[in-house]
């Protein structure tokens, strides 16, 4: 649209206003039609590239509108037009920029973002599932491997002969142990005499044997708490 300066006369004298049209022509015939018994002096191009106002939209709006109703409801036109012209109705009242070009664009663009996200949701779910498999694989083995161990714990009335037998063996060191440390206060006055020295070593081999068959104990306790 064009800008134009027009410059006027009237029989109260003269004045200047602007108005937005197609061209020279249609400027000169909007001011005579608004402006009776005025005279223009002068018209001047001010610019070329000018927004049409709100009231020529809806003019021209509704000459497109009649047009393609005239070419009747299943033209090429009235189906390309569909749902163009409430955008349109909407822009000019709301000063808002729709078209369904920017929709369908904007439609496309969401879908190749759906189809980048799905694409990747794929992806992970891939990893996830190798990722399960790779673990019931390993709890496949862990079982197997109780199993295995199942197998070869002891039979209960053998563990318990065992147990027994190991504390027995520990009992009976604490009491060798015993009798090596009164030969030890025997002979305590003097160390360097054999009586003194054969208890000391075998204080220590039974104070040794005695913490190894109650270690043993200890783990037979284990094995029938794990079996429960």
């Amino acid at each position: 649209m064009n800008e134009y300066r027009i410059t006027y006369d009237t029989t109260e004298g003269n004045g200047q206003l602007t108005i937005i049209e197609r061209s020279e022509a249609t400027a000169r015939r909007a001011f005579k039609t608004n402006h009776k018994g005025a005279e223009i002096s002068d018209i001047e191009l001010i610019d070329s590239d000018v927004s049409a106002t709100k009231d020529q939209e809806r003019e021209t709006l509704e000459k497109i509108k009649a047009m393609v109703a005239e070419l009747g409801p299943q033209s090429y036109l009235a189906t390309a037009f569909e749902g163009c012209f409430e955008d349109a109705e909407t822009n000019i009242e709301n000063d808002f920029a729709f078209s369904m070009k920017s929709r369908v664009e904007t439609a496309e663009e969401k879908a190749r973002e759906l189809g980048s996200q799905y694409i990747a949701a794929k992806t992970d779910a891939t990893h996830l599932k190798a990722q399960l498999d790779d673990t019931l694989a390993q709890l496949a083995a862990a079982q197997e491997q109780i199993a295995a161990l199942k197998l070869q714990q002891l039979p209960e009335q053998l563990r318990r002969d065992l147990w027994v037998m190991v504390t027995d063996e520990a009992e009976a060191s604490r009491a060798r142990m015993a009798e090596a440390a009164d030969k030890m206060a025997i002979g305590a006055d003097n160390p360097g005499c054999v009586l003194f020295k054969d208890s000391v070593a075998r204080y220590r081999a039974e104070k040794a044997r005695a913490e190894a068959m109650e270690q043993r104990a200890a783990e037979l306790d284990a094995l029938e708490s794990k079996s429960e």
